[in-house]
């Protein structure tokens, strides 16, 4: 037996792990598209980010305006009644400030009382109309497709070296059991090929 041939199970281990790797980074790089050989090689992910952030925009927007739970909790009475506080401040501003402001006519006719029972009005007013607004603005952004476009424009923005750098350190530990896994299979590939060489020569 050539003792070289001890050393193809080596070259198989090393030749796995290098297959390994180069298929991660073809993941991402070349960034931009390289021609070799008549040939062009691009990263799949910086090849089709158009198409992934197209598919994982619908896919928000599905998930997220279809979802009946969503629109119940934006549509939920308790909902309103968290930001009423603050709508509430806005009404009064607006009546006591900006409209007597612009109308210091009206200052003559219309007291702290009546001003007053026009804020209860709006208010009532509001928690009556509020569920149905806010269905109506859901199904207004569901049907419009503004939302799926903006998604899918952030998405696009995200620069591909920042995903990768994302991508490394979140599966860090499912990369190197990947690369180990074809190492191991390249060491075995390289042991059973030694064997029949083996039997072949004798």
């Amino acid at each position: 037996m050539k003792p070289e041939l001890l050393l193809l199970p080596i070259f198989s281990t090393v030749l796995g792990w290098l297959f390994a790797r180069l298929l991660v980074v073809y993941f991402f790089r070349p960034y931009n598209p390289v021609k070799i050989a008549g040939i062009t090689f691009q990263g799949i992910i910086s090849k089709n980010k158009r198409k992934i952030a197209a598919v994982v925009a619908a896919a928000v927007r599905r998930e997220l305006l279809d979802t009946a739970m969503i629109r119940q909790k934006l549509a939920d009475p308790e909902t309103l009644q968290k930001t009423l506080p603050l709508i509430e401040e806005h009404i009064d501003h607006f009546l006591n400030v900006k409209l007597k402001a612009s109308l210091p006519v009206i200052t003559m006719f219309i007291g702290e009382r009546v001003t007053n029972q026009l804020k209860e009005l709006f208010m009532k007013e509001l928690e009556e109309l509020f569920p149905s607004v806010m269905n109506r603005f859901i199904d207004g952004l569901q049907n419009s497709g503004e939302l799926e476009t903006e998604i899918a424009k952030k998405i696009e923005s995200i620069p591909v070296r920042q995903i990768e750098d994302f991508f490394y350190s979140m599966f860090k530990t499912q990369i190197r059991k990947f690369s180990i896994g074809f190492s191991a299979a390249g060491f075995i590939i390289g042991i059973v090929q030694l064997i029949v060489l083996l039997l072949l020569s004798t």
